[in-house]
This record gives structure tokens, sequence and C-alpha cells, in this order.
């Protein structure tokens, strides 16, 4: 069935790391049972963002009575179908993955027609490629909406800053949610936006920030770049009345125990709620259009706000409210956010320019 080498096994060892159950276990037991094998497929564990989110899913999978494997495949893409020829030989029922794997997943998909590949986090305009994908699609602009109220409330500058990770549509859809929703918060609000241009350059990230400061006076801060993002906590715990927007998970909740001074940076996250959605999946996979792109977004609660105990006492009531009223709009269609997705390049820069 295979098509191409795989990697020696001093390879595969140097590249991979198998995880059953590292992150953070489930908080309660499951309500539901499930059985299968699934490979979860990740670059990296402990970014407590986007990948560790998903992690959280799985060990409710796993509670619930999956056999979850984790497989830590590292930055290098050009062992990322090896990776996945080698796993998928040992034999999954199901395979989850980011839209970083995308290619590999197409490749492999109709060889492995037995098998069902969960793709998520993918652009909007993807097109279906074989009948045991399903595809979703985060509506990452609605919740980066809300991000941006409570960004432009909590401004005293008038200025807050957006810094994605890797240049990409996604990225840009973060940011034109963002920019949506600061602008309907405070129609004179400035955004400063930035590249780091991988997803673990922290010292890059708090540069921009800082940058971002000094330049344009920028005091909350937007990092949309996975692990790189903890270098917008550090400067923001270095410049005064400053803040910094968690984003994927509940950052503070993720650094509280272990980094308090970066949890009290951090007034809320935008997240994106990937361990959710998969185990509302897998409550019942026999119920999972395969073949299909699914859209997610604030009305399904598979993103939105980390409103936690510390985002009531930092955030005013008026901005909470302005939240509230806007995820109850975006949820009976009278709010329709602006989406990078329906819109041209030169739109996109002409929003970005509107707030520069």
């Amino acid at each position: 069935m295979r098509k191409f080498a795989t990697l020696v096994a001093a390879t595969m060892t140097a590249v991979l790391t198998l995880s059953m159950g590292s992150v953070v276990m489930a908080d309660d037991a499951p309500d539901f049972t499930g059985e299968g094998s699934i490979m979860y497929m990740v670059t990296g564990l402990g970014d407590m963002s986007f990948n560790d989110s998903g992690e959280v899913g799985m060990n409710t999978l796993r509670a619930a009575g999956y056999e979850v494997k984790t497989v830590e495949t590292g930055d290098d893409a050009s062992n990322y179908l090896d990776t996945m020829y080698d796993m998928l030989d040992i034999g999954y029922d199901y395979v989850i993955a980011s839209s970083t794997y995308q290619e590999q997943v197409e490749t492999v998909a109709p060889e492995y027609p037995d098998t069902k590949f969960v793709l998520f986090d993918i652009n909007s305009d993807t097109q279906v490629a074989a009948d045991n994908i399903l595809y979703i699609y985060f509506k990452q602009n609605e919740s980066s909406y809300l991000g941006g109220i409570v960004a432009a409330g909590l401004s005293e500058n008038g200025a807050i800053g957006a810094i994605g990770g890797v240049e990409n549509p996604v990225i840009k859809d973060f940011i034109t949610g963002f920019v949506d929703g600061a602008k309907a918060y405070k129609e004179d609000i400035k955004v400063s936006t930035g590249w780091v241009g991988d997803w673990s350059n922290t010292a890059k990230m708090k540069e921009i920030c800082n940058t971002q400061n000094s330049s344009a006076g920028v005091d909350v801060f937007f990092p949309i770049a996975g692990g790189a993002g903890t270098g917008a906590f550090e400067a923001a715990t270095e410049i005064d009345g400053s803040w910094a927007l968690g984003v994927d998970s509940d950052q503070y909740a993720s650094f509280i125990n272990s980094n308090e001074a970066f949890a009290k940076v951090i007034p809320t996250s935008v997240t994106k709620e990937v361990g959710n959605t998969m185990v509302n999946l897998f409550k019942d996979p026999s119920s999972i259009a395969w073949g299909t792109l699914q859209a997610m977004g604030v009305a399904e609660d598979a993103v939105g706000l980390a409103e936690n105990d510390y985002y009531a006492e930092v955030v005013p009531q008026e901005i909470r409210d302005a939240v509230e009223t806007a995820k109850n709009g975006i949820k009976d269609g009278s709010i329709v956010v602006k989406s990078y997705f329906d819109g041209t390049e030169d739109d996109y820069a002409a929003l970005i320019s509107s707030v520069s």
C-alpha cells in the first residue's frame, strides 16, 4: 500500500515522541463510551495553546475508552509524510490532524479507505479531496471579534497590536475579525500588525511587541503564534499597564500555577476549542458526515472567549456586556463578522490600512 520509503528506525526515534496522556487530564469522567483507535498528530505538545487544547480532548476520549496515541512530529515538514505512513501501517481507525498536515492526509487517505481522517483548522474554501476525510473550518474571525472588543476596551492609549506566527490565511482571518471587533467597540482604535515568521521564536515576538509599544503606544497585544506567543506575555509583564490576550486555549489557566506573572497580564483568551470539538464528534462517530467540510463558530460553541474568574475581575462590566451583546448578535445573525476568506488580499490590506 505504501508508495514512499519509510524512515529508518533510528530516524523515527529522533523525530517522534509518542505520548499517552501528557498535558492536562480531563476534569470530569466522560458521560459516553467509545471504542476504536485514534492517532492525534501534532508538531509538539507543551505550547499551552492550540496543540495542548486538542490533547485535553484526547485525554477525555482516552477516559471514554478510545485507544488514543498522540504523535509529536516536530516542525520539519519533510518528515511528515513518512511519519504518517509509518503510523498508519501500525493501524488506526481514525486520524486527527490539523491543516499543518493537510497535504499529507490528502495523499494517504485514498490509500487507507478503511481509516477515517479529521482535518481541522482548514481554510473555508477548501475542497473535499476524499470521502473518508472530515474537514473542519473554525470561524476564528468570530472569536477574535470578541477579543477585539476586549482589547479596544482595555487599551488606555487607543492602540492595540496583533502579531501572527507564520503569515497564512487562517492567521489573517484571526486578524480580520480582531480588527472588525475592535472598530465596532471603538471606531478610532489603532491596530498595529506584525509577523514572527514561525511558531516558536519567543524573542522575536517580544521584540515586535516592544517595538509596537514604543513606536505606536500599543498597550494590548494579541499574539496568534503558538508557542511564540509567550514572548508577548513576557513583554506585557515589563510594559507598565499593558495586557496580552491568550489564544486557542485558556492561557490564564495554563500559566496561573507555573508563571503567575504571565497569567496576570492575560485578561482573557480567544479560544478555539479543538479538544471540545473532537470530544463532541467522537461521542457518536457513526453520525460524522465524512467527505464534507463543516464550519464551526460561536453558535456551535467551537470558538469564543475564556470567561474565567480573572476575566470577570479585570475586564469592566461595560466591556463584558459588549462581548455578550456581540455573542448574541453573531448567534442570531444580526452581526456578520468580517472574514479574510470573504474578500481579497486587497480588501485585507485596506482593512489593515484603515486602522494603522
